[in-house]
């Protein structure tokens, strides 16, 4: 697996389809955390984290990966209210009782099931929160650009970083409701690029199938692009609700 270099995290922060302010404004008010405490849990290179700094009293943003981090400070560092913590959904090193409100975006794809419950049931407050983002289309336009190129080192790749768990598993014995926000963005072919090869499992120049990897995507955008720029069609699917952990 790649590790996550400079290069690779700022083509991350610059190319990743963005979140809905929208869907974060929701959960903050249906939550009523405006004056709480979040912890973004995989924070990255603060996608989602800029929505809520400066909203909330305070963000810990908690992401295993240093230049990710370095990044999202480097992009936030005039904003107050925030601190940064070397963690995972595993450890996150917070205290017992101590967040109002838990969000994670699509990292939460790679914590491990059962003991990110486990923390998650720590570090929340008996009625706190937790909000899981995501991308969601239905017109599979993310399946396909995962699927696009059937090669086998990438297809372990994904199936090593991935649980099985659906998303309604973090929540214990509760029910979250799901919500959508609809957007829309248009991407260039550096862009699409950018976002694709911004991924841990996406291959380096370095590995003898780059290449083709790089001339399937390109196949892939010119047949759907009109004028050089596709539409991504898409919504920042939200679930929220109060865990309940036995």
């Amino acid at each position: 697996m790649n590790s996550m270099t400079r290069d690779k995290a700022l083509q991350y922060a610059r190319y990743r389809l963005p979140y809905s302010i929208e869907a974060s404004k929701f959960v903050i008010e249906t939550a009523n955390v405006s004056q709480g405490i979040i912890a973004d849990i995989g924070s990255g290179t603060g996608l989602l984290t800029q929505h809520f700094v400066g909203e909330v009293e305070k963000v810990f943003a908690i992401e295993p990966e240093f230049e990710m981090r370095k990044i999202s400070y480097e992009l936030m560092k005039q904003r107050e209210g925030i601190e940064y913590i070397d963690g995972v959904a595993e450890e996150t090193s917070l205290p017992d009782q101590s967040i109002d409100l838990i969000v994670a975006a699509n990292a939460y794809h790679r914590f491990n099931p059962e003991a990110a419950i486990k923390e998650f049931a720590r570090i929340l407050k008996p009625q706190g929160w937790l909000a899981i983002f995501s991308y969601y289309d239905d017109h599979n336009f993310f399946r396909d650009t995962m699927l696009v190129c059937n090669i086998a080192q990438y297809n372990e790749r994904l199936a090593a970083t991935r649980h099985q768990e659906p998303v309604t598993y973090f929540y214990g014995d509760s029910a979250p409701h799901r919500f959508l926000f609809k957007q829309e963005h248009y991407e260039t072919w550096d862009e699409y690029w950018g976002a694709v090869v911004s991924g841990m499992e996406a291959p380096d120049e370095s590995e003898d199938w780059f290449e083709i990897f790089q001339e399937a995507h390109k196949q892939r955008f010119n047949k759907i692009a009109s004028n050089g720029q596709i539409t991504v069609r898409y919504s920042t699917e939200v679930w929220l609700g109060q865990p309940k952990y036995g």
